[in-house]
C-alpha cells in the first residue's frame, strides 16, 4: 500500500531542479560533439591576414599582377640613330645649288648641294702646281738618265733627279686625294653628297647663302628608315614594372587598326630633369617606310601571360 505524499510541493520543486541540471549537461555534451578538428584549426588562423600569405610567393605575385592596372606608355616614332648621318661642309663659301628638299628620298652618293669656296680654289691651284712639278721632275729624270747612258753625267745626277721626281709625285698624290675628300668639281666648286640611302630629315642650306664652316651645324641630316625606334616615357611610379625583353604592343594614330608587336630592347637609366620620366626603346622593322619619325605612339606593356601565349611578333602593319 503506497504511502501518501505528505510534502507534495517540496517533491515537485526537487524534480524540476533535477530536470534543469540534466538539460544543461546534455546541452554541453551536444556542443562538444559538434566541435571538429577543422573548426579548431580555423580558430587558430589569425583573422585579417590575406589569403595569398598562405598560398606562397607565386600566388602572391599573381595576385599583385592582377591587381595592378594595365601599363600604357606614351611615346613617339624616331629615326634609328645608328643609321642616321649628318653632312657637314668642310670649308666655308657660297651655295650655288641645292638638289634636294626636306623629306626627299635620296640614294647613297647622290649630290645634295654644290658649293663655291675660295679655299677650294686654293686647293685646286696647289694641285695644278703639284701636277706641273711632277711633269718637270719626270722630264728631268729622263734627261739625266740619257746623259748618264751617253757618259755625259754622273750617276749622282740621276739619283738626285729620281728623288726629285718621287717627291713631286708624292705632293701631286696628296693634293689629288685632298680634292677627292672635298668632292671638288671643276671651277672652284665642291659637292656635298649623301653618305647613305634614306630621307632628308634636316636641311640648313639654300641657294645664294654664304656661310662659315665653323658656324654652320649639319647642312643636311639623312636617315635610313628601313627600321625605326619607338621611344616611350615611363613615370617614376612605373619604373619597377618595365624591363628589357618585355613584350609590348604599339599603336599609332595613323594606323589605329594595325597594332605592332615588339619588345623593349633598351632601358635608358636616366631621368629627364623636367618631365621626371625614364625612356625605354623598341626597335621595329619598317617595310614600306609607313612609320615616320615624329609620329605619336601608344605603347601597351603586355602581361607575361599574354606575351608567352603569343611569342611571335605580329606583322608590321
Amino acid at each position: 500500500m503506497r504511502k501518501p505524499n505528505l510534502l507534495p510541493g517540496l517533491t515537485r520543486k526537487t524534480s524540476l531542479r533535477n530536470a534543469g541540471w540534466r538539460g544543461l549537461f546534455l546541452g554541453a555534451l551536444a556542443l562538444g560533439a559538434c566541435s571538429s578538428p577543422q573548426a579548431e584549426t580555423a580558430e587558430e588562423i589569425t583573422p585579417g591576414l590575406p589569403v595569398s600569405q598562405f598560398e606562397g610567393p607565386a600566388a602572391a605575385s599573381a595576385a599583385r599582377a592582377e591587381a595592378q592596372p594595365e601599363l600604357v606608355l606614351s611615346g613617339e616614332i624616331a629615326a634609328d640613330a645608328d643609321h642616321t648621318a649628318r653632312v657637314f661642309p668642310r670649308v666655308g663659301g657660297e651655295v650655288l645649288r641645292v638638289g634636294v628638299d626636306l623629306g626627299d628620298e635620296v640614294r647613297a652618293g647622290q649630290v645634295l648641294a654644290v658649293l663655291k669656296s675660295s679655299e677650294i680654289a686654293e686647293f685646286q691651284n696647289q694641285h695644278t702646281a703639284a701636277t706641273a712639278d711632277l711633269a718637270v721632275a719626270t722630264k728631268n729624270l729622263a734627261v739625266a738618265e740619257e746623259l748618264h747612258q751617253a757618259g755625259l753625267s754622273a750617276a749622282q745626277d740621276v739619283y738626285k733627279a729620281r728623288k726629285e721626281m718621287q717627291r713631286a709625285a708624292g705632293t701631286a698624290t696628296k693634293s689629288r686625294r685632298l680634292l677627292g675628300t672635298y668632292g671638288v668639281a671643276p671651277g672652284a666648286t665642291y659637292r656635298l653628297t649623301a653618305p647613305l640611302a634614306g630621307y632628308i630629315m634636316e636641311k640648313k642650306l639654300s641657294p645664294g647663302m654664304r656661310f662659315n664652316a665653323a658656324d654652320l651645324q649639319a647642312a643636311f641630316t639623312v636617315a635610313n628608315l628601313d627600321q625605326v625606334w619607338v621611344l616611350a616615357n615611363v613615370f617614376e611610379s612605373d619604373m619597377g614594372r618595365v624591363h628589357e625583353g618585355q613584350a609590348v604592343e604599339i599603336t599609332t594614330l595613323s594606323y589605329p587598326d594595325a597594332p605592332v608587336r615588339g619588345r623593349i630592347d633598351r632601358v635608358y637609366h636616366v631621368l629627364d630633369h623636367e618631365s621626371k620620366t625614364m625612356t625605354v626603346r623598341c626597335v621595329l622593322a619598317n617595310p614600306g617606310h609607313l612609320l615616320k619619325p615624329g609620329m605619336h605612339a601608344q605603347v601597351r606593356v603586355l602581361p607575361e601571360a599574354v606575351a608567352n601565349a603569343d611569342a611571335s611578333p605580329a606583322a608590321i602593319l
